[in-house]
């Protein structure tokens, strides 16, 4: 079973009020919190055959434009989010995007205290998949993982909601 983090409010504001400060959102850079529109709408099939909104959930990447396990990682997560419909949240640790993630945002020490623990610097990649309109978190891969493997983590995490 894998363990469940809260997201605090304060961290979805700040991240809010970063998004809404950028002039020219990116592909690459979707915005964490929920903007459900008619197209926004799709379908994701879980094992059991209930089926969720990806729209409801983001994958939170945590990266490094001078880390080569991004490097490698950063390009199928791209492809498994335009497989899937999963959006991604980058964020930087070393305060650079990468060729997948260009726009990344530095990771603010509140956000690292939040997803990693209280003084914790972070190890990348790491995923987390959050639930936008609840901010319930849960861990899904640390390190240079396959998709297959990610998208399991992602269907364990939905069925035991």
């Amino acid at each position: 079973m894998l363990p469940v983090h809260l997201a605090s409010a304060s961290t979805l504001d700040e991240i809010r009020a970063l998004e809404s400060a950028r002039r020219q959102p990116s592909q690459s850079q979707p915005e964490l919190s929920q903007g459900r529109s008619a197209e926004s709408v799709r379908a994701y099939s879980l094992p059991d055959g209930r089926q969720i909104n990806v729209a409801d959930y983001r994958i939170v990447l945590f990266m490094q434009a001078s880390c080569h396990y991004c490097q490698q990682f950063d390009p199928q997560l791209i492809q498994l989010s335009t497989q899937t419909g999963f959006k991604v949240f980058p964020y930087t640790l070393d305060g650079q995007g990468d060729a997948s993630f260009p726009d990344a945002i530095p990771a603010p020490r509140a956000v690292l205290d939040q997803f990693f623990g209280p003084g914790s610097n972070g190890v990348t990649p790491t995923t987390f998949l959050v639930n936008v309109n609840t901010l319930q978190s849960w861990p899904l891969a640390q390190g240079l993982t396959d998709m297959n493997s990610l998208l399991q983590r992602i269907s364990q995490a939905l069925m035991i909601k």
